[in-house]
């Protein structure tokens, strides 16, 4: 573990490109300012640590088996979990994700409490004409508490409560969806691929 007091400004690598190879796709996804991106998600925060493990095809594998979806090919490699800290107390996780949106990637920062529940999130990078929409919306409320089972439950049902801004905008509901099928993914990768350390943490 890497512990990281709030006082030290790290900036991480910066995005690569969508074609870099599985062996340093670490930056597919990074956390490009852990600092201005856990305080803000965990304002209590008073420092973090890091937990870097390797995301491979068999966590892709497993993924692919108990959702429709997949992680992408470009998504395999060392990856970075952040555990938010007040002072000695652990507070959430933060992992960061891509998903590929109708104008490029979409870098979204999740924030998970350590049953895997959403705290929160926030866009890190996001070019579609919706994104504005959806952060002012009630749609993050939406998600808060809310665990995988629960959004792969609206996403199959179809019974996705979007807020009535985003209901009659095709778009908006489209970006909605993405956020929910990466929130399920986000949630499997974590759970599987740092198993043993979330075990320790809710305790």
């Amino acid at each position: 573990m890497v512990f990281l007091p709030r006082s030290v400004t790290t900036l991480l690598t910066i995005f690569l490109s969508i074609w870099v190879s599985p062996a340093n796709s670490q930056a597919f996804c990074a956390l490009r300012d852990p600092v201005k991106n856990i305080y803000a998600l965990f304002t209590e925060a008073t420092s973090y640590r890091s937990i870097v493990h390797t995301i491979d095809k068999s966590t892709q594998q497993t993924v692919k088996e108990t959702v429709n979806f997949s992680i992408l090919q470009n998504e395999l490699g060392k990856h970075t979990l952040y555990i938010a800290m007040k002072d000695k107390t652990p507070l959430g996780l933060i992992h960061s994700r891509s998903e590929i949106g109708l104008w490029g990637l979409i870098e979204i920062v999740w924030a998970f409490d350590f049953d895997l529940n959403v705290i929160d999130f926030k866009f890190q990078r996001c070019r579609e004409r919706s994104c504005r929409l959806i952060e002012k919306s009630t749609f993050r409320d939406v998600l808060k508490n809310k665990s995988n089972a629960d959004f792969a439950m609206m996403l199959e049902n179809k019974t996705v409560p979007y807020p009535e801004n985003i209901a009659h905008n095709e778009e908006a509901k489209a970006l909605a969806d993405n956020i929910l099928r990466s929130a399920i993914k986000t949630a499997l990768v974590t759970e599987i691929s740092w198993h043993d350390e979330l075990q320790k943490l809710a305790q």
